[in-house]
């Protein structure tokens, strides 16, 4: 039987494009060959993942407090326990995910003498700056990959063209004839047959309050949440909000659970991935609110993004996020609008109930077209 092992330290549950894609995975490949996945215990009460078709192993979690020692005993017992299990399970493809998860995959083809298919993927893109002033175990891990992973690898790849490039030009001699791909952050196609297609002109939109959601982690420093509360609660008549969140900083929880606004409703457990299509179809306009600090997220299309569309919702995001700007349009059923979150006061509410006159279907943005490609070389691979 082959096998293909999956590693991707940070907590499986706060990533949904690999869920996706082991999802997908599984059931593209699942005769002859069996899928390892490892990763680590989800410290924030989420649903833990599960496939009957995958074996998953995971480490403990290091938790936000924990003293040195202990969490450095965590990512000994990650990294240590999926070295031995790659080398009892002599894998033939191994797919690893950004480069907290590189230790175990470097010393595992350095010390086995096995060559197995080697496949990387980031969900951000991390700069020179980055790697060189933060943890100084991922600067070391990132050094095994520029010095020894890159060329071993048979599949490189970003979420978008434009961190690609910033990839590509950060190691430009190393990487000029590696294979470098695009691999979107993509929601199921079953997501396609569940959403609820909203019709402009129903009451709630056209002559009622415009309903906003926003999904997903929130921070008062990196993201215009407080400036979109205090708009919305300015606005009572014209538009409500819900903000379903369980990934936020201390400060911005406290915020939204004190905000006293009858319009605007906080969810702290926030949202089942699974549940996304079913609950986001009963709004109107999805929010992305990055202040777009950094150049990772200036750059970034976010999974919300095509979350949101494909719940038929139209989709706002701040006119700083270059990453969003591919995916504008007036002048479709759902619509993609850059807004300026600085001065939100300028912003025509009554323009944002009409349709334009010509207007076309969104495309459908599905993972299992986003990650056919990679499939389809890993089948190539391993027969």
């Amino acid at each position: 039987m082959k096998k293909i092992a999956v590693i991707h330290y940070l907590p499986l549950e706060f990533y949904p494009p690999v869920t996706n894609f082991l999802n997908v995975l599984s059931k593209e490949l699942s005769n002859g060959i069996k899928i390892f996945t490892f990763s680590t215990k989800n410290n924030k009460g989420r649903k833990s993942f599960k496939n009957i078709h995958i074996s998953i192993n995971r480490a403990p979690f290091p938790a936000v407090g924990e003293s040195q020692f202990k969490r450095l005993a965590k990512y000994i017992q990650f990294n240590f326990r999926t070295l031995a299990s790659l080398f009892m399970l002599k894998p033939e493809v191994i797919v690893y995910y950004e480069s907290y998860s590189v230790w175990p995959v470097y010393w595992y083809l350095k010390l086995s003498g096995n060559a197995p298919a080697l496949f990387i993927h980031y969900h951000e893109y991390s700069s020179k700056d980055w790697y060189q002033n933060g943890m100084r175990l991922v600067k070391r891990y990132h050094n095994y990959e520029v010095d020894y992973l890159y060329s071993k690898a048979c599949w490189i790849s970003h979420t978008n063209r434009e961190r690609l490039e910033m990839f590509q030009a950060d190691n430009r001699e190393l990487l000029k004839e590696a294979p470098l791909f695009v691999m979107p952050n993509y929601p199921p196609l079953s997501w396609m047959n569940q959403k609820v297609k909203r019709k402009r002109g129903i009451a709630n939109f056209a002559e009622g309050k415009i309903r906003f959601v926003y999904v997903g982690s929130l921070s008062l420093q990196d993201t215009y949440i407080k400036e979109f509360c205090e708009w919305v609660a300015s606005n009572e008549t014209d538009c409500s909000l819900d903000i379903y969140a369980y990934n936020l900083h201390s400060d911005t929880k406290l915020y939204l659970k004190n905000l006293v606004a009858n319009n605007i409703q906080f969810f702290d457990k926030g949202i089942a991935y699974e549940d996304i299509p079913v609950i986001l179809s009963s709004y109107d306009i999805g929010l992305i609110l990055y202040k777009a600090n950094t150049q990772n997220y200036v750059y970034n299309a976010p999974n919300k993004l095509f979350e949101y569309l494909a719940c038929g919702l139209d989709v706002w995001f701040p006119i700083e996020m270059e990453g969003c700007k591919p995916y504008l349009n007036w002048n479709t059923i759902t619509r993609v609008i850059n807004v300026n979150f600085k001065d939100l006061d300028s912003i025509d509410i009554d323009a944002n109930r009409n349709e334009g006159d010509n207007a076309v279907a969104m495309p459908d943005y599905v993972c299992e077209q986003a990650f056919s490609p990679l499939i389809t070389m890993i089948r190539k691979l391993i027969g």
